[in-house]
């Protein structure tokens, strides 16, 4: 029985999405059984730190000493480990939320393939998913990708339903998400795109954006009567700018802080969190106004870098900072070989975007509007692999879509 025929078979295609979905949970699961407590790196090691810091001290983050770092990070997702902390005692059970977080995920992705192309192309979207290398290594890891995307896809499920009191609930969710990641706001341009294709009443714009703006006041008013600054996100843009805006700057992630360097600041802790992302940008913006084909022209280095593999979530279960450097760990060579579902996923979403050229610019677009604006948004500042996750799902969507027409075409 040939592929071609599995996927034209409704009834045999879903039969295989079970399969395969199944066994990706079995997977999962044995992945944290196999690392249950292991330590966390980079980025995860860094929030962990910091919500057993606010644990200790009884306060949830930031706390007034904080005013004083390098910037606040991701608040939303460490007050999300913090919540962990008091409800369990121990953030190894974050890898079993991350669990169900990717279930949902999973099931999303198949409404919104079965909403918006057919049935047929939301289990060819569930097939690609779980084939993807990252969505499998993904729960390990005490990462911000899992939740941010549960919260925007939900929210993005919401806003497509066509009622605009579910919009007033997607746009919670919206703002909930940019607490985590200031990511956000390409989902919620995107949601305006749908309601303006979709001919909406004006009071859906309303419902959308109102409820986001005033909880992001209230999480910021909040923040701003405990440390003394108004803050709803993360404020990291000037640091990661500034590694992206100065003359060696080559689209990768590169640390610039140090004495001597570009992003080094004199009497650093005493310069509060506010005044350095005043003067990063201050430096970056004088960089770019001076330079700017310079730095427009990284783009072309920093697209390659964010798609270039998905073998990412091969971090998560490193155990040292050596190890992430060297690109060493029991799975990498496993990961490079587990990654051609990616790479052929890439080629079938350019295949799917030629052959369903004519209907591109309909309400499909909402997908397309997503993947570029967060493509542009994220290239603005240094890039990594692991910086696609959050709209590598339009590509499965548009992907599954061209399988879907061909294998219909007589």
């Amino acid at each position: 029985m040939n592929c071609i025929h599995c996927l034209k078979d409704e009834k045999l295609l879903l039969k295989i999405a079970l399969g395969i979905s199944a066994a990706w949970i079995v997977a999962q699961i044995a992945l944290i059984v196999y690392f249950w407590g292991h330590p966390q790196i980079s980025d995860m090691g860094a929030y962990i730190t910091m919500a057993w810091r606010c644990f200790k001290n009884e306060q949830w983050y930031p706390m007034v000493k904080d005013v004083y770092s390098a910037f606040i990070w991701a608040p939303g997702y460490i007050n999300y480990l913090i919540l962990q902390l008091h409800v369990f005692g121990t953030l190894n059970f974050n890898a079993v939320l991350n669990l169900f977080l990717n279930i949902a995920i999973l099931l999303e992705v198949y409404y919104l393939g079965k909403k918006f192309f057919s049935k047929r192309t939301g289990l060819i979207s569930v097939i690609i998913f779980c084939l993807f290398y990252s969505n499998l290594f993904i729960v390990l890891g005490a990462n911000t990708e899992n939740p941010f995307l549960f919260l925007c896809l939900s929210a993005l499920c919401l806003v497509f339903s066509g009622k605009w009191k579910y919009a007033i609930g997607a746009a919670l969710l919206f703002a909930i998400a940019n607490w985590i990641r200031p990511l956000a706001i390409i989902f919620l341009f995107a949601s305006a795109v749908y309601f303006f294709i979709t001919k909406a009443k004006f009071y859906n714009y309303i419902a959308l954006i109102i409820p986001y703006i005033l909880v992001l006041f209230i999480i910021g008013a909040i923040t701003e009567k405990k440390i003394g600054y108004f803050v709803y996100q993360s404020t990291t843009s000037g640091y990661n700018l500034m590694m992206t805006s100065h003359d060696e700057a080559n689209g990768y992630y590169q640390y610039v802080f140090d004495e001597g360097k570009v992003g080094f600041i004199e009497n650093k802790k005493t310069v509060t969190f506010v005044e350095k992302d005043s003067i990063w940008k201050d430096r970056s913006f004088k960089w770019i106004k001076e330079r700017p084909l310079r730095y427009m022209g990284l783009f072309f280095k920093k697209i390659p870098i964010l798609y270039v593999n998905n073998n990412w979530g091969d971090v998560s279960h490193r155990r040292s900072e050596a190890e992430l450097v060297n690109g060493k760990s029991k799975f990498s060579k496993v990961a490079y070989s587990l990654s051609v579902p990616y790479y052929l996923t890439i080629l079938l979403f350019f295949y799917s975007l030629w052959i369903n050229r004519k209907e591109i610019f309909t309400v499909k677009s909402v997908f397309l509007v997503i993947l570029i604006t967060g493509t542009i948004i994220t290239c603005l500042f240094p890039a990594m692999p692991r910086y696609h996750y959050p709209f590598i799902f339009t590509v499965i969507l548009y992907a599954a879509w061209g399988l879907d027409v061909k294998t219909s075409t007589p």
